[in-house]
């Protein structure tokens, strides 16, 4: 298999996908091992499915493979030791740099209606794995946003 070759630009905001291994349904059955995996690098925007998450991250004086790495390799030690053997993630993860405040606020209604898109619930802010909540309260999102109307985000988000 060829190596992935990433842009590594720190400091900057990078929408990821990272998906389990042969889409398997553990990230919200212990959910506590997925934010204990993430210690030390603060989520600014996050749905997290049964088999996959979508995040968005500033990756300040970090490489995204090498914060995706960590956290991967943490999450799978953690995991193993209650829950058995075996590969946890698929290989590799999907990342995009954010370019612009266009482009931010077309990721954060990708990852905030993930969970409507795969049918988890109709309405998007009573799931409970999912950062929309923090940014209603902020004032970034109408609280009917993602129930009254079909939403169609055009673009490449890695699933």
């Amino acid at each position: 298999m060829r190596s992935l070759r990433r842009i590594d630009i720190r400091g900057i905001f990078y929408f990821i996908t990272v998906v389990a291994k042969n889409r398997r349904h553990i990230l919200i059955e212990d959910i506590e091992i997925f934010w204990a995996s993430w210690k030390g690098y603060p989520l600014q925007a996050w749905a997290i499915m049964p088999d996959h998450f979508h995040a968005l991250i500033e990756t300040k004086d970090t490489s995204i493979s090498k914060l995706v790495h960590d956290f991967k390799i943490r999450y799978s030690i953690r995991y193993r030791f209650g829950h058995g053997s075996g590969q946890i993630w698929q290989n590799r993860f999907w990342d995009h740099m954010i370019r612009n405040q266009d482009d931010l606020n077309r990721h954060l209604d990708y990852i905030h209606f993930n969970p409507v898109k795969h049918g988890l619930v109709r309405d998007p802010f009573i799931y409970p794995h999912s950062s929309l909540t923090r940014f209603f309260e902020k004032g970034f999102y109408q609280r009917n946003w993602g129930q009254t109307e079909e939403i169609e985000i055009k673009g490449g988000f890695g699933e």
